[in-house]
């Protein structure tokens, strides 16, 4: 049995308690990822995200969250618009912290990048990279989900991961199969 004072109780006027939300929602390691893509303008643009998961082996799809206020999803509202899924490994959190502030592209100020074969800005050395074309997007509460369908990937398989967990960048504890 869970004691009373072990659990965060919604009340009826003010809803769920949401920093308590927040907190055990903290306890939950998430991936992060940074994706990229182009703006109106031809210059790139990207935002650091770790709500983004695959959805689909058939046909291959992601899906990534974003904030409605982002300034990056702003130019992932066109069907067929490509933009790259960064996942980035241990020892990058200095390009987590670059693209997690609200301006688009002004996050690249400093930053090493190159362009692939479609001029997407693409960041070195993330154990994978993954090649989407928007698909579809759904409004979800405060966030707007981007389906991207896959078009190609690259992966380094013994890179260790970077999570978000209780609210800070950490490498993955990577545990050497049997």
């Amino acid at each position: 049995m869970i004691a009373a004072s072990a659990v965060a109780r919604a009340t009826a006027s003010l809803g769920v308690d949401v920093a308590a939300l927040k907190d055990l929602l903290a306890e939950m390691p998430q991936g992060v990822t940074v994706i990229t893509t182009l703006n109106e303008r031809g210059e790139p643009v990207g935002a650091t995200l770790s709500a983004v998961m695959p959805l689909s082996l058939d046909p291959p799809m992601m899906v990534a969250a974003f904030d409605r206020k982002s300034g990056t999803l702003a130019n992932l509202t066109t069907e067929g618009q490509p933009f790259l899924i960064h996942l980035l490994g241990a020892g990058q959190e200095p390009l987590a912290y670059a693209f997690s502030g609200k301006g688009a592209s002004e996050k690249f100020r400093g930053i090493e990048w190159s362009s692939d074969l479609l001029g997407l800005p693409k960041l070195p050395s993330c154990p994978g990279t993954i090649f989407c074309r928007v698909a579809q997007l759904l409004p979800a509460g405060d966030h707007v989900l981007v389906f991207g369908s896959i078009d190609a990937f690259e992966h380094t398989a013994d890179a260790i991961p970077l999570l978000y967990h209780r609210r800070k960048l950490r490498p993955a504890m990577v545990m050497e199969s049997a």
